[in-house]
């Protein structure tokens, strides 16, 4: 039996937000990307007071209104492993629940839940 210690940071990724509790695995993700090799994915929001733009911009997922920030965190290649960092936002970032301190990487698995404040995604590899 293996286990799961994390997304090996090659290939593509594919990101879908979580709507009303549900993800629809079928359909065509919300975002898919390359592994990051040297720098990483700012996850985050635009908006209207900024010119600032995130890598993925999840503005058309409600983010505001879920208290995403604008440079909310980053998807990282770290150690081999895709792992997340929280960029001191204001609301949080949350691994299963669990609060992450800002500015450390965190290894995630396939189908864990990542929430920037209060919206919920899903990170996995892809083909």
């Amino acid at each position: 039996m293996m286990i799961n210690k994390g997304i090996p940071a090659t290939g593509n990724l594919e990101i879908r937000v979580v709507k009303d509790g549900k993800i629809d695995i079928k359909g065509l993700p919300d975002f898919k990307v390359t592994v990051p090799i040297n720098e990483g994915y700012i996850l985050g929001r635009s908006d209207n007071a900024s010119s600032y733009l995130p890598d993925i911009d999840f503005l058309n997922h409600e983010a505001q209104e879920a208290g995403v920030s604008r440079r909310h965190a980053v998807l990282l290649h770290h150690k081999g492993l895709i792992q997340i960092v929280d960029l001191e936002s204001i609301n949080g970032s949350f691994l299963n629940g669990r609060r992450l301190s800002p500015d450390v990487p965190y290894i995630f698995k396939s189908g864990d839940k990542l929430s920037l404040a209060n919206l919920e995604i899903i990170i996995t590899q892809s083909d």
